[in-house]
C-alpha cells in the first residue's frame, strides 16, 4: 500500500491528467461502469460556542480504473457573521483530509492519499468539462470570482477548454486579487487582471466562475451578459435568481448529497444543502447554517447530457449554468487511481505493508 503526500501528488498530477481522467469515468458512468455514494456529513458539539465539529464522507468506483475510492474529511467548521465558513483540524492553517483507495479485483487496500492537492485539481477539471459542454465555442473571456486554490484551478482547467483573451478576477481582498493576477499570468501566459468590483468581473463576461468560500451569492444575476455560462464551486454562491435565469439550461455533475426532504430519519439539510446528521442542543445546532432553496433542487446531469437525455445550449443567447457538485466519490476514484498509475511510473510514495491492513479475522 502506497501512502502519496500533497508534494508527490503534485509531481503527476496535471490539470490536462485531471480532465482525461474524469473524462473516462463519466463514460464509465453513462455506461453503467461506475458508480458512486453522495456526500452525507455528521456534526457534534465542540464543547465552544462559536464552532461546531464536522465530518464528510463520500465514495465511488470506476472500471476503468480498478479501484474503489473513500475521501474522508475532518474539520473544526465556524461561519463568521453568516458571511463565510471557515474551517481547520487541530489548529487553523492545518487540514485532514484523505483519500483511500481499494482494488475493485481482490478488495486490497492499495493507497492513503492527501486530498489537497487532488480535490482543488478534480474540483478544476470538473469545472473545465462543463464550460466544454456548455460555454459557447467561441467564449473568450472569463469573469472570476475569488483568488484562493480553486480560483487557481478554475482557470487553468477553463484555459484548457477555451482560448481565454482575457480574464478579469475580482475577491474581496485588493492583496490577494491582485497576487493571484500577477502570478496566473505569469504562470498561464494570459491576460489576467484583477479588477475592483465583482460586478465589474461580471459584467460582459462569455464566462463567468465563482470559486469562493462564501456562505452567500457572490454576484448578482443582472450582471450576467445574455449568452454567457456561469459554473461555480458551491451551491452556497448561488442566488435563487441565476438559477431561474438560467431555467431549463442549468446542469449538475450528478446527485451531490441525498436529496432535500428524503424520507430518512433524523436526516437533516445543513449549510450548501448537504445531508447531514447533528449531533448537540437546540441551541447548539442554530449554530450550523440550514440550507437555502438554491441549494437545494437537482438539475440534469452531466450524464443526461452525455446520453441525450437532456438538452445543452441551443442558442447562442442562452444563459447555461454548470453545477460542479455531484458524484465527488466517482471523481475521486478516477483521479486518485490515475494518481496512483503515474506514482507507481515515478516510483513516487512511501509503502506501508499491506498486511498492517489485512486480518484473519471475519466482520
Amino acid at each position: 500500500m502506497l501512502v502519496l503526500s500533497n508534494a508527490d501528488v503534485a509531481q503527476v498530477l496535471t490539470m490536462a491528467e485531471g480532465i482525461s481522467a474524469l473524462r473516462t469515468a463519466y463514460a464509465d458512468l453513462a455506461i453503467g461502469d461506475a458508480t458512486y455514494i453522495p456526500r452525507i456529513d455528521m456534526y457534534a458539539p465542540t464543547g465552544r460556542s462559536d464552532d461546531y465539529y464536522q465530518w464528510g464522507s463520500m465514495a465511488g468506483t470506476s472500471r476503468s480504473f480498478g479501484v474503489a475510492a473513500v475521501r474522508i474529511k475532518s474539520d473544526v467548521v465556524s461561519w463568521p457573521q453568516g458571511r463565510t465558513q471557515d474551517k481547520y483540524c487541530v489548529r487553523p492553517g492545518l487540514y485532514s483530509g484523505i483519500i483511500l483507495l481499494y482494488s475493485i479485483v481482490n478488495g486490497e487496500p492499495l493507497a492513503l492519499i492527501q486530498d489537497g492537492i487532488l480535490q482543488h485539481v478534480r474540483v478544476g477539471a470538473a469545472a473545465g468539462i462543463g464550460v466544454d459542454v456548455l460555454a459557447r465555442s467561441d467564449a473568450d473571456s472569463l469573469g472570476l470570482i475569488g483568488s484562493g486554490g480553486m480560483a487557481r484551478t478554475y482557470l487553468e482547467a477553463i484555459a484548457q477548454v477555451r482560448r481565454l483573451r482575457s480574464v478579469r478576477v475580482y475577491s474581496t481582498t485588493k492583496a490577494n486579487r491582485e497576487r493571484f493576477a500577477t502570478q496566473a499570468a505569469a504562470d498561464l501566459g494570459l491576460d489576467v487582471r484583477a479588477v475592483s468590483s465583482a460586478q465589474e468581473a461580471v459584467n460582459g463576461a462569455a464566462i463567468v466562475a465563482t470559486a469562493t468560500d462564501s456562505m452567500e451569492p457572490t454576484f448578482d444575476p443582472k450582471w450576467v451578459s445574455q449568452g454567457a455560462h456561469v459554473t461555480c464551486v458551491t451551491r452556497r454562491e448561488l442566488s435563487d435568481e441565476i438559477l431561474e435565469l438560467a431555467r431549463g439550461r442549468t446542469f449538475q455533475l450528478g446527485v451531490h448529497t441525498i436529496p432535500f426532504s428524503s424520507e430518512v430519519p433524523g436526516m437533516e439539510w445543513k449549510a450548501g444543502g448537504i445531508a447531514s446528521y447533528v449531533a448537540g442542543t437546540p441551541e447548539e445546532r442554530k449554530r450550523i447554517p440550514a440550507s437555502r432553496a438554491s441549494q437545494r433542487g437537482t438539475f440534469p446531469t452531466l450524464t443526461d447530457l452525455q446520453t441525450g437525455k437532456a438538452q445543452g445550449r441551443v442558442d447562442a443567447a442562452d444563459i447555461t449554468m454548470f453545477v460542479t457538485t455531484g458524484t465527488q466519490g466517482l471523481q475521486f476514484a478516477a483521479v486518485g487511481g490515475r494518481v496512483l498509475q503515474l506514482a507507481r511510473q515515478k516510483g513516487l510514495g512511501t509503502a506501508l505493508p499491506t498486511e498492517w491492513l489485512l486480518q484473519d479475522i471475519r466482520d
